[in-house]
């Protein structure tokens, strides 16, 4: 006889006492802008011996800094992309979506929507200062 699946939706964490409205997880990585990716790729690797990291394109870079990763952010091929210009601390949190909904809710700036890439989800807002924050959801569950 043939057991019947069931697939469960996964339930959002319950609201506890004293819990911020987006509580973090860890520092996933912090980013520099870079205007020529190849020249800048090659001062950390050749002064400093990093290692390369998951995620290497023409426009983003990522050194193996661990416990928090360095990235490079470069020129974007994608019209009006908001991702260069500025570095930004990439702040790990549960859920990208409810953490930008919690966001809106307390009138924090929104710069960028949620974008999925193949290993994560990102989204960017504003301190009141004008500094980018990145909010980062790893899509295997890790943070730091």
């Amino acid at each position: 006889m043939a057991a019947k699946l069931t697939t469960r939706r996964r339930q959002p964490p319950k609201p506890q006492r004293n819990r911020p409205p987006v509580p973090v997880r860890a520092v996933d990585f912090v980013m520099y802008s870079s205007r020529d990716m190849r020249k800048t790729r090659k001062f950390y690797q050749e002064l400093f011996g990093l290692k390369r990291g998951g995620e290497w394109n023409d426009s983003w870079s990522e050194f193996r800094t661990a416990p928090i990763t360095l990235c490079l952010n470069g020129p974007s091929k994608t019209p009006g992309s908001k991702w260069q210009g500025t570095p930004a601390l990439a702040l790990a949190v549960e859920d990208i979506h409810s953490a930008i909904a919690a966001c809106r809710a307390r009138k924090v700036r929104i710069l960028q929507e949620p974008v999925e890439t193949r290993v994560c989800w990102m989204a960017l807002v504003s301190d009141p200062e004008g500094n980018r924050i990145c909010l980062h959801q790893r899509k295997d569950g890790t943070a730091g």
